[in-house]
């Protein structure tokens, strides 16, 4: 689960490129649980209707967290949020005013809140925040001269010193402004558009709310590039992932989305390099420095993924027919007992799971059904004290020791007994006698 400080930073960046954006996936619609609500209020005490309410759940450690969901502030000023339960949770309030609107309100990143079975009454205010702003030129060579000339639609981005970043684009006259800024310093980097030139980053100490600091660039250095490949266990990564350069020198910081193996990050201002790759397709990430470049340089590094996470791999069937069961729920438990993945299995009742845990023991994996499968309930059965390895696939088909009349090994499940309501006893109602008359009888003549 990402960290507190990441979540922020992906947050941060999504905001100010174009609108709100989940962190991570919302959870499904909370039962009726603890609300929490209140007014969100500027300096003025007017309500401030431009501002979104975020709502995360604080992870066991308080340093992690899980987005649930947000609520736009009301024209009124105020927000409500549903919780899921009791326990601790964290709100950012964030402005949905483009980011170079010098207006906007500074975010505010962290309201811790600790809920338990009533609604929690949270007012919050908001400041105007710091502005940078200034122009953008290219310094570019024509008929054998030197000379400047606005960099239409440059890109400037800002990172703080907590790792918050902001992003916006100049106009066609190269002006730019960036608002909504906290009270922090700020490491400022300027991108030529067409890529001909990059700029030194700029450090901008102390912006203060409510202020405005000017920061201009003439762009002069050529951009370097790394472009090369991303391998897992030495073949051509599959799928995407996002992975994180930055300037060791500078500051300067890149987030990119990797296709199918591509390693590209170009636009670079020259230096050195640290880059994160996250765990991706069952391989453990790793941060490693890449090259140094020198203005226009292209380096073609290959990055690779060598470990494979440990899993657990087998199939599922019925121990009275001996068929596949499709669908049954598998769920891999650490040794901690925290739930760590859980998935459906096949529709042939194969399953593999895993491939995020790194060496331990004293896993456990369950094999469950939340209802009836066709026509049977099935009992769960579990596997613990098993040993995860990097680089391991463990059929769990050889532990169970279940072989079908084929030969092939596999998990049986037992069929949940049907209960049979036990018939309520019954006391027979009393019956009353009819009273019977006996009929005189007439003697023979």
């Amino acid at each position: 689960m990402p960290s507190r400080r990441a979540l922020a930073a992906a947050s941060s960046m999504l905001l100010l490129l174009g609108g709100l954006v989940a962190v991570s996936g919302p959870s499904q619609a909370a039962a009726p649980h603890a609300r929490i609500y209140g007014y969100v209020t500027d300096a003025s005490g007017k309500a401030a209707r431009t501002m979104t309410v975020r709502l995360f759940r604080s992870g066991a450690d308080d340093k992690s967290w899980t987005y649930l969901r947000k609520d736009d502030v009301s024209s009124s000023g105020i927000y409500e949020l549903p919780t899921d339960g009791p326990g601790r949770y964290h709100l950012q309030v964030v402005e949905r005013r483009p980011a170079y609107d010098t207006r906007s309100n500074a975010r505010v990143p962290d309201v811790p809140v600790n809920v338990g079975t009533t609604a929690v009454v949270k007012n919050i205010s908001v400041r105007r925040g710091g502005a940078i702003g200034g122009t953008v030129k290219v310094r570019v060579k024509s008929r054998g001269k030197y000379r400047s000339k606005a960099a239409a639609s440059a890109s400037i981005r800002a990172v703080s010193d907590d790792g918050q970043i902001y992003e916006v684009a100049a106009n066609r006259s190269g002006q730019y402004a960036m608002g909504g800024l906290p009270r922090n310093n700020y490491r400022v980097f300027a991108y030529d558009k067409q890529g001909r030139r990059v700029g030194t980053g700029k450090l901008v100490r102390g912006v203060k709310l409510g202020k405005y600091r000017q920061v201009s660039f003439v762009l002069r250095t050529r951009p370097a590039a790394y472009k090369g490949f991303l391998t897992t266990g030495g073949t051509l990564a599959k799928g995407s992932v996002t992975v994180t350069a930055v300037n060791r020198r500078t500051g300067e910081y890149w987030v990119r989305k990797i296709s199918r193996g591509a390693l590209s990050l170009t636009g670079l201002t020259p230096g050195s390099y640290v880059l994160t790759v996250p765990d991706t397709a069952g391989y453990f990430g790793r941060t490693l420095t890449l090259p140094s470049l020198r203005a226009g340089q292209t380096r073609r590094p290959n990055v690779n993924l060598p470990t494979r996470a440990g899993t657990f791999t087998g199939q599922v069937v019925d121990a009275t027919s001996g068929n596949p069961i499709p669908n049954i729920s598998v769920r891999l438990t650490d040794s901690s007992g925290k739930v760590q993945q859980e998935l459906p299995a096949s529709s042939t009742g194969t399953f593999s799971i895993g491939g995020t845990l790194r060496a331990q023991s004293g896993v456990t994996v369950t094999i469950f059904a939340y209802d009836k499968i066709g026509e049977h309930y099935y009992l769960p059965r579990s596997f613990s004290g098993l040993q995860i390895a990097d680089n391991q696939t463990l059929d769990l088909n050889t532990i169970s020791g279940d072989t079908l009349p084929n030969g092939t090994k596999v998990i049986r499940l037992q069929r949940k007994p049907i209960e049979t309501p036990t018939p309520t006893p019954t006391t027979p109602a009393p019956t009353t006698p009819v009273p019977t008359t006996s009929v005189p009888t007439t003697p023979e003549a």
